[in-house]
């Protein structure tokens, strides 16, 4: 019964309701997930260790520490609240690439608890440069649920290097695109609405800002097929891997994929 409460107060909410009826009808789409978890499948090669260390062993063994402890620092905080939020999306591979390749302008979208915008920022606070711009919308399903939105990263230090909008891709990337100013996006982390229209609009959104340089992360691939059709048209290297029992893809970066060993 809270729980219906909840969703009919905050849909209710002026800055909310226009965006959450687009996410309604986005909902229809055609329903090809079977075919893209096949692709996917067919298609990976890596997990995240595998990836890493093909990369760079000894970095990956260095931040092995650095993860752990911001699991423990995660999971003890969330285990005081009196909700359940969702997961993050894959932490190591960020926190890991951001040591790695020095990168320093980040848009993720999708925050939640907040275990990707931990990891950016305490790699960016060991790389002593880099700023994150990042787009969520709140759950439905909580009371003021926008105090839940990236709870395990709103301690840390560097705080004042993360841009946080809470309207939804559709108003927030246009903003962080403006914020970015002349720079480009060395990272993009899309973990926000799966559908396949939606991703497509923020890449159209970004797009001015993303050169070769730039590493693209799509989360749960296995849900459309976006992500295969993206790279079928635009002849990117790609990788897939496995996590969580669920399937990111990676496109972008040429340095990225020179330093992977096959």
């Amino acid at each position: 019964m809270s729980y219906m409460k909840n969703f009919i107060l905050n849909v209710l909410k002026r800055k909310y309701f226009f965006v959450t009826i687009k996410k309604i009808f986005r909902k229809f789409e055609k329903n090809n997930s079977i075919e893209a978890k096949k692709w996917a499948k067919l298609n990976t090669e890596y997990d995240t260790e595998k990836l890493c260390r093909s990369i760079d062993t000894l970095l990956f063994d260095e931040i092995l520490i650095d993860v752990q402890a911001m699991e423990k620092y995660a999971k003890d905080k969330l285990s005081k609240l009196k909700v359940t939020l969702g997961g993050g999306g894959n932490y190591i591979l960020l926190y890991f690439l951001i040591r790695k390749f020095k990168l320093t302008n980040v848009v993720e979208t999708g925050v939640a608890a907040g275990w990707s915008s931990l990891a950016i920022l305490r790699a960016f606070k060991k790389n002593g440069m880099g700023n994150l711009y990042s787009s969520d919308f709140p759950y439905y399903r909580l009371e003021k649920p926008e105090q839940y939105i990236g709870i395990l990263a709103k301690n840390e230090t560097n705080i004042s290097n993360w841009y946080l909008d809470i309207e939804g891709d559709d108003k927030a990337l246009p903003e962080i695109f403006k914020r970015i100013g002349e720079n480009n996006i060395d990272l993009i982390h899309y973990d926000s609405d799966k559908t396949y229209n939606a991703r497509n609009k923020a890449l159209k959104i970004l797009y001015p800002k993303i050169n070769f340089q730039t590493i693209i992360i799509f989360d749960d691939i296995q849900d459309n097929l976006h992500f295969k059709d993206l790279v079928e048209k635009t002849k990117e290297k790609f990788c897939v891997l496995e996590f969580q029992d669920k399937y990111i893809g990676i496109i972008g970066n040429e340095l990225f994929f020179d330093n992977i060993i096959r």
